[in-house]
């Protein structure tokens, strides 16, 4: 029992010796004049360049996003490969709705895919609207 009242005793009396180390260093502080700036041309060239560089990110990231939207919906065929019997059946569909084993057509219809089959991409040669 005594223990514990030592060591919050102890507790309190380190957080009280920081605290009050806290005060006379920003009394410190609070006295001394506070240092000057001086503002270079070189500061507004880093800060012109940090902007532009904000601005090259902006665009780089625009463009990547654009053209990742532009690939979910290009029109592509997808053939569906049989690799028992070797038939194939070809859709067309947009290529973001190509997933592992299943895709959605342009005309709508849900297609799942097999086990035994397989499904190649190609670049449609003409789509239908």
């Amino acid at each position: 029992m005594i223990a514990k009242i030592l060591l919050t005793l102890s507790v309190i009396a380190i957080a009280w010796l920081v605290i009050r180390q806290r005060q006379r260093r920003q009394a410190l502080i609070a006295s001394q004049p506070p240092p000057r700036v001086m503002q270079t041309a070189a500061n507004g060239y880093w800060r012109w360049a940090g902007y532009l560089l904000v601005v090259m990110m902006l665009l780089g990231s625009s463009l990547f996003l654009y053209q990742a939207w532009q690939d979910h919906y290009r029109v592509v065929s997808v053939l569906v490969i049989d690799t028992l019997s070797g038939n194939t059946t070809q859709y067309q569909a947009r290529r973001g709705d190509v997933e592992a084993r299943r895709f959605i057509t342009l005309d709508g219809k849900e297609v799942s895919v097999a086990g035994n089959e397989r499904i190649e991409l190609q670049a449609a040669t003409d789509h239908r609207p």
